[in-house]
């Protein structure tokens, strides 16, 4: 729900760590003698060299550049997300709802749903309107459909805590936290 693309940011993650990696194995071969020492059967290395005083200054003015892009790119990702899950206006009043109203609801609702190992739920603005994201771990071999029928009964009670539809996405996940977590037993 960011408006990044999340193979493009993997891209760049990727590209800078190996940039960064490179760098840091040539000032290391440069300034300590054991990396030196341990790179030296794979890659030949000259003796001496000399860098030009211009030429420090262009790498330094691309890391500049290199840095105040990575800066705009860390700012400007990731917006949406907010904590308030419905905002009221009504004349000079205003009532705020937090989303921890909402992960209570949900919590409380899917607390007796015995494939349900967990919820997590967020609150996004999408084009000016607030959404909630529900993400549900459904225990492995669970049924999906008890689960979202849960759910369902759940955001139902949640409409009727707020006094208002909230749009909802439901995700439902299966992760290591589903797979680790104890059977229930039935007594």
């Amino acid at each position: 729900m960011t408006k990044s693309n999340r193979t493009l940011n993997r891209i760049i993650l990727l590209v800078l760590g190996l940039v960064a990696v490179i760098v840091g194995l040539t000032i290391g071969v440069g300034v300590l003698a054991p990396v030196r020492t341990a790179l030296q059967p794979y890659v030949t290395f000259p003796s001496n060299v000399t860098v030009p005083a211009a030429s420090l200054w262009i790498v330094a003015a691309a890391c500049a550049v290199l840095i105040v892009l990575a800066l705009l790119w860390v700012f400007t990702r990731g917006r949406g997300g907010t904590s308030v899950a419905v905002r009221e206006r009504n004349g000079e009043d205003q009532v705020t709802i937090n989303v921890a109203l909402v992960r209570d609801v949900i919590d409380h609702e899917l607390a007796g749903v015995r494939d349900v190992v967990g919820s997590k739920v967020d609150t996004y603005l999408v084009k000016k309107q607030r959404a909630a994201r529900i993400r549900v771990n459904v225990r492995r071999g669970g049924d999906a459909v008890s689960v979202l029928d849960a759910v369902d009964d759940a955001i139902g009670v949640l409409d009727r805590t707020l006094g208002r539809q909230v749009p909802v996405l439901v995700h439902l996940t299966g992760g290591t936290r589903a797979a680790l977590a104890k059977p229930t037993r039935v007594q």
